[in-house]
């Protein structure tokens, strides 16, 4: 490894990027930090702890062992917590984070937008949804566009439909499916068409849209979000089939985007078998948010398979909640420290939580699913999420592995 400087280039200063810039540099790394300062959109539904049990043993466990491994964020978190803070934590801790990076010592901070990067320095790509224009194209250049979006499709949360028409799959416990004949899934693309004929003007639509594939084609919906799959009590294989997954609001109804608005999403809804009287508790979306299809692009150190010198980190690989990106941006940084150090790279183990998030990152394709995982989904129990005993074997565990790695990663065989 042969650079012009010693130094690590930070693109981006959210929640993965501060976390990776603060680790390096406290590690003594000299690190450049490039911001365009965009506001963060919190989703303060989440940061406020309104979460499904599963949830929130998930975001507990792994906040636990950002605080063992020493993550200043989530201290800062713990602090605020503790004091009875009542605003948007998410928002506070990164203000306090952006503090720290312009007062620290081996931080230089530009307000600045990135469009390339340079091949002769360490690059860390932490820009997620803030991700400038020009960076995107250069990013859509490198990788193609089956790996680089900057599209985030939200589906839908229904309630209000008769159960008695979903199925189920055999060995899939996580969601329940909506068997459709020619003639009721033909009838849920015509409502499609009607509305897009009733609006008129442009029909140049979103890619991947329930209004892009309807107009596409008829049997596109088909092929994308409605694949037809064999299911229990169905003695032929379906026309099409939609999947819904239970929410703590409602069903998901999955590979279903929009950009229309609510009434006439309603309007779509209704024309589905059994979903006369739904309501729609959240509307489809189409969001600017830069993201990877990160089992293509990176290996398991967080770093690019095309370009040793470049490494990713945060949402822009395809997660969402804060404590995910920060954890994301930890791992990120421990391997850009050894590679920085022509040391060996080293991958965490998978009996903490942090080694089964930064295994997922890289075993899941993006292409056909909500750009958000549900990282909690990791956990496979059915103990007792409440019981302290079993919160406790969890971390005790997790710890015991961590503590392991802390020793190797300083003075064992990662060298």
């Amino acid at each position: 490894m042969s650079f012009y400087q010693r130094v690590v280039n930070v693109i981006g200063c959210g929640f993965a990027g501060i976390e990776c810039a603060l680790f390096l540099a406290g590690h003594g790394v000299k690190v450049h930090v490039f911001d365009i300062d965009k506001s963060y959109r919190c989703n303060c539904a989440r940061c406020k702890n309104e979460k499904s049990e599963k949830e929130e043993l998930w975001t507990g466990l792994l906040k636990r062992e950002l605080i063992y491994l020493g993550s200043p964020l989530i201290k800062e978190e713990q602090r605020l917590a503790q004091e009875g803070y009542q605003g948007c934590i998410a928002t506070k801790i990164l203000q306090y984070g952006k503090e720290l990076v312009k007062n620290s010592k081996n931080i230089e901070y530009f307000e600045a937008c990135i469009s390339e990067l340079n091949p002769r320095e360490i690059n860390v790509i932490a820009t997620g949804s803030n991700t400038d224009e020009r960076l995107f194209q250069f990013l859509l250049h490198k990788y193609g566009s089956m790996r680089c979006f900057n599209k985030q499709l939200v589906c839908p949360i229904v309630t209000g439909i008769d159960e008695s028409y979903l199925k189920i799959k055999k060995g899939d416990s996580e969601h329940l499916y909506l068997p459709l004949s020619y003639s009721e899934y033909l009838k849920f693309v015509n409502t499609i068409i009607k509305v897009l004929n009733e609006l008129g003007g442009d029909r140049h639509f979103c890619e991947h849209t329930i209004e892009d594939l309807a107009w596409t084609g008829k049997d596109a919906l088909k092929n994308f979000a409605l694949m037809p799959i064999y299911l229990e009590d169905v003695s032929e294989k379906p026309y099409a089939v939609l999947s819904l997954k239970k929410s703590e609001h409602g069903y998901i109804l999955e590979g279903i985007s929009s950009k229309l608005d609510e009434a006439r999403q309603l309007e779509i809804t209704r024309s589905l078998k059994g979903f006369e009287r739904a309501a729609l508790v959240k509307k489809a979306q189409v969001e600017d948010a830069v993201y990877l299809n990160a089992k293509y692009v990176i290996n398991e150190y967080n770093q690019s398979s095309q370009d040793e010198n470049v490494f990713f980190a945060g949402s822009i690989l395809g997660l969402s909640n804060y404590y995910d990106c920060i954890a994301s941006g930890f791992m990120t940084a421990m391997n850009v420290y050894k590679y920085y150090n022509n040391m060996q790279m080293i991958c965490l183990p998978q009996s903490s939580f942090l080694g089964l998030l930064s295994h997922k990152i890289i075993s899941t394709s993006l292409l056909k699913e909500n750009v958000n995982r549900e990282n909690y989904d990791i956990i496979q129990t059915r103990d007792d999420y409440s019981s302290p005993s079993f919160l406790e074997k969890l971390f005790n565990r997790s710890v015991e592995s961590l503590t392991r790695f802390k020793e190797e990663y300083l003075h064992g065989k990662h060298v």
